[in-house]
């Protein structure tokens, strides 16, 4: 059972559970940062192709708007902690080590129990000023670990080349076929290749990037109707429709972070 703390700044989940098949999630990316912490368990995240491994006690921080699989390494009992948040949630002498396409790297945490226990208190609530703490104390410690980080095992060029691309043009109109042409391949291989290697067919990885890129705009207080624009949109109601097929509310209805006291 899922245990949860949402303090002024963070969103804090704890699960426990037992791993009966490898894919733990399925492809997705959200418009916020995203920690996942490994209490126990061997874990492997895909984030935009490349892979890193998570043991006991270790984390990693994954940027809004990258794409990441969750596959579990061995079949056994599996703990994890699930941190989300949006930029203001760091402080100011942090922040140019969080731009969007900024390296990530695995890093050992101290303070996954601790957040696991703040989780599980009574009246949780309570104790969000020492989730606070020990959300920017993890990090310093992932800003820390990315200065002497191993590269990861990376997807080839090709891809990585399309990935920047769509990035580059997320508020464009962007057709697979203009995909396939930049890669000199044909629409059918290009399919295939992104699909074996990033887990999602092309459209559906543009779709659901663009809903989340609108779904932060929304957050931040630009309106649905503008949002839909600035990301190519010429009919709201396609965009209605993807919007509430992904997050399961109305545009208008999307929740605005709040803002820092």
């Amino acid at each position: 059972m899922p245990m949860a703390l949402e303090t002024h700044c963070f969103k804090i989940e704890y699960v426990e559970s037992t791993v009966d098949t490898s894919v733990l999630w399925e492809s997705h990316c959200h418009a916020r940062f995203e920690m996942i912490g490994v209490l126990e368990g061997d874990v492997s995240v895909m984030i935009e192709g490349a892979e890193y491994r998570l043991t006991e006690n270790q984390a990693i921080l994954i940027p809004p708007l990258c794409y990441h699989t969750l596959n579990a390494n061995r079949q056994e009992r599996y703990r994890r902690i699930t941190v989300l948040f949006d930029g203001d949630a760091i402080p100011a002498p942090l922040t140019s080590h969080f731009s969007p396409h900024a390296r990530t790297a695995v890093f050992s945490s101290s303070n996954l129990e601790q957040l696991k226990a703040v989780c599980n208190a009574d009246q949780a609530a309570l104790y969000a000023p020492l989730a606070d703490a020990l959300m920017v104390q993890s990090l310093y410690e992932w800003i820390e670990a990315r200065k002497n980080a191993n590269e990861p095992t990376s997807m080839d060029d090709l891809l990585q080349t399309t990935v920047r691309y769509i990035d580059a043009h997320l508020r464009e109109r962007l057709s697979v076929d203009d995909l396939a042409r930049l890669t000199s391949r044909s629409r059918s291989s290009f399919c295939h290749l992104f699909e074996e290697r990033m887990g999602i067919p092309p459209k559906q990885y543009v779709l659901q990037k663009k809903m989340a890129l609108a779904n932060k705009l929304i957050r931040e207080g630009i309106s649905p109707t503008d949002a839909a624009s600035e990301l190519g949109y010429e009919n709201y109601s396609s965009f209605y429709r993807m919007y509430v097929k992904q997050y399961g509310v109305m545009p208008k209805n999307t929740r605005r972070h709040r803002e820092k006291a």
